[in-house]
């Protein structure tokens, strides 16, 4: 399963033409699933601005690119009920007791569906380089993904 930060910088080659329609800028995620909703690619060539790829049109989630059919495929605006994943890397993320758990760093995607299962989190540099990063398991908790922090509703401890 691919982790956001292995899907950032990705290129989305085009299958029917061979070409690469340009490279993954950030993931954006559906409000109301919170599930992987398509990625905003960087404008590549002539065109303007940001483009947006559904998730569901990917063919092929890498480890080097993303694939799709065809150019067809790219949309030239991002949903607007959406979570942008730079909105909310580097939150802190706490529980519903109240307990910090660190700062979200990265998530990692279960494909196709586009699901968040796992969350890693930082808890400072010397802790991450001493101990790593924490995984928290995230299938089966409820996450709240608020304007200043991450919430993590589990059934159980964490």
């Amino acid at each position: 399963m691919p982790r956001g930060r292995e899907l950032v910088g990705l290129p989305v080659v085009s299958l029917e033409a061979g070409e690469e329609l340009g490279r993954v800028h950030d993931l954006v995620w559906d409000v109301a699933t919170y599930g992987l909703s398509g990625v905003v690619l960087t404008s590549n060539g002539l065109r303007k601005g940001p483009r947006f790829l559904k998730a569901k049109k990917i063919r092929n989630p890498g480890p080097q690119a993303l694939t799709v059919d065809s150019s067809a495929c790219l949309e030239d605006t991002v949903p607007g009920e959406s979570l942008r994943w730079r909105e909310f890397k580097g939150r802190r993320v706490l529980d519903a007791g109240g307990r910090e758990l660190g700062l979200l760093e990265d998530v990692e995607v279960e494909w196709p569906s586009g699901r968040i299962v796992a969350l890693e989190l930082s808890q400072g540099l010397v802790n991450d380089l001493l101990e790593g990063r924490r995984t928290i398991d995230a299938a089966g908790c409820s996450i709240t993904w608020g304007p200043d922090v991450v919430i993590l509703h589990t059934g159980g401890g964490v």
